[in-house]
């Protein structure tokens, strides 16, 4: 038993606070993006904002389109600034 109970309850929240504001990787959850691919294995969506693909099957078969405009789906993890999605599916833009 803890004595202390607000000392305990201040320092899980300064646990937590430090893990939101140090740069550790968080996932997103699923996310649909719209851009156009690269050939640096990445998608640039329509902000400007740069993807790296995850180096799965479906990222393979995505990558195999450079150049055009494509919409995906999957999750997102972000790590010190850099983004990667793990595509779950995706689907080829006509313009």
């Amino acid at each position: 038993m803890h004595k202390n109970p607000k000392r305990l309850l201040l320092g899980i929240l300064i646990i937590c606070f430090v893990s939101m504001f140090s740069g550790l990787a968080f996932s997103g959850g699923v996310a649909t993006i719209v851009g156009t691919i690269n050939d640096e294995n990445q998608i640039v969506d329509n902000a400007g904002i740069v993807y790296e693909v995850a180096d799965n099957a479906m990222g393979k078969e995505v990558m195999a389109h450079v150049g055009k405009k494509i919409q995906v789906k999957g999750t997102v993890i972000e790590d010190e600034g850099l983004k990667m999605i793990t595509i779950t599916s995706y689907t080829i833009i006509k313009e």
